[in-house]
């Protein structure tokens, strides 16, 4: 008895709605304007380059050092990076050896500097894990920037990292 109570109550609470009649539309305004529901324009991307002299490419590692220490993980294409702008804001790819990683870059002369750097999420222990931290260390400082003989050098403090063209 009390189920057929309370369901008849609530089918009496549907019921209540007040429409224009059976199978008639509502309209409900808009909740937002016109205006605002023209389609923008997706990002425009394009290739960037780090100094007038670089390739517009991706590039990828064939040496580094860290504070004087050879690197052999970096010399096999450990790391590669790529700069593109985006609307006209720089942004710079990078690929450690455990996850992807990346952030506004700018360059005032020879330096590049790179913004909030975002990671991938995956997990990576051992020498993955110490790798890509070395590399965003690498990253959260100041980068002046050379090139010579098609190679593009990078200075981080004590570290260097050296890149080519891909």
């Amino acid at each position: 008895m009390a189920s057929a109570l309370f369901f008849g109550i609530f089918m009496t609470s549907c019921a209540a709605r007040i429409t224009s009649g059976p199978g008639t539309a509502v309209p409900v305004p808009p909740a937002v304007s016109p205006d605002s529901q023209r389609a923008s324009a997706p990002p425009v991307e394009v290739c960037a380059t780090f100094l007038p002299s670089g390739s517009c490419s991706p590039y990828v590692s064939v040496s580094g050092t860290a504070q004087g220490m050879n690197l052999p993980w970096v010399a096999s294409g450990g790391v590669t990076v790529q700069l593109t702008a985006v609307d006209g804001s720089l942004q710079l790819a990078v690929k450690t050896p455990c996850n992807p990683a990346g952030g506004p870059a700018s360059i005032s002369g020879h330096t590049l500097h790179v913004g909030n750097i975002a990671v991938g999420a995956m997990g990576c222990s051992g020498e993955a894990a110490a790798q890509e931290k070395w590399v965003l260390q690498f990253l959260k400082r100041p980068i002046e920037m050379t090139s010579v003989g098609g190679l593009l050098r990078w200075n981080s403090g004590p570290d260097t990292l050296t890149l080519k063209a891909n």
